[in-house]
């Protein structure tokens, strides 16, 4: 017990009481029946809705990172760029959009999309571009070229948290820090501009087809969208008051 008392106070002191925000899931799926059928386009299933034809956004039983399905992007039957979206519009100053990808590798290798979007695709909160070369572009005025490139053949962590009031964002994959405070791109065209986005709307997943025949597709598992709350978790006010209150006694007891 003294270890565990002690453990406390330094921790206090050292300011790494953990976790000390918390997180409101506001949508989340696996893609898992009975609210997805596979086999079928992801279109009207659970909210979700597609562009360019809905046969190249499909649920498949085929390829995973948890459970038995997933998204499926296929540039083979896609027309120009084509993918699914999900529209949940929120008033959240601070969103986490995350999810796992899968690109599976090709000799005639497709361009691909994640990104976060203001309600109605109507302009981009931000996200990344995946080259044909497996080169990420974050979406931002800069069109910022990060490392590593993106592996291909392996699910792929990717999470973003988007914050509105300073109308700018963090980029991590597989857990590691990539790009902090960029800014949003403010523009649903090739070109960001910056211009305030003032809420969040859509998440989107989707590919840049191969000219000829590709033959890549794209899975995507376990989105989640999350509101980010400033306000400490229970269990860290708990951590933070027995570390004040030993350093409280501590000094009485001198």
């Amino acid at each position: 017990m003294g270890r565990l008392l002690r453990y406390f106070m330094v921790c206090f002191a050292a300011g790494c009481v953990l976790p000390a925000y918390a997180d409101t899931v506001l949508y989340s799926t696996g893609f898992e029946g009975p609210a997805f059928t596979a086999g079928v386009t992801i279109n009207g299933q659970n909210g979700w809705a597609t562009f360019g034809p809905a046969s190249a956004s499909q649920v498949e039983n085929s390829m995973a990172d948890t459970g038995s399905q997933a998204l499926d992007v296929f540039p083979a039957l896609a027309s120009g760029q084509s993918g699914a979206y999900y529209a949940l519009s929120t008033s959240a100053t601070e969103i986490e959009m995350s999810a796992d990808i899968y690109l599976a590798s090709s000799s005639n290798q497709s361009g691909w999309q994640f990104a976060g979007f203001a309600p109605g695709l109507s302009a981009f909160v931000g996200g990344i571009d995946i080259s044909s070369t497996g080169v990420i572009n974050l979406i931002d005025p800069g069109n910022t070229v990060v490392t590593p490139t993106f592996t291909y053949g392996s699910w792929q962590f990717l999470d973003f948290v988007f914050n509105f009031t300073t109308q700018t964002y963090t980029f991590s994959l597989n857990g590691a820090p990539i790009s902090s405070n960029v800014a949003f791109c403010g523009s649903d065209g090739a070109t960001c501009t910056g211009a305030n986005v003032s809420s969040f709307g859509d998440a989107l997943f989707d590919t840049f087809p191969a000219a000829g025949t590709p033959t890549d597709n794209g899975f995507m598992d376990n989105l989640s969208i999350s509101s980010v709350s400033s306000v400490p978790e229970p269990r860290s006010l708990m951590l933070m008051g027995a570390g004040l209150a030993l350093l409280i006694a501590r000094r009485l007891k001198r």
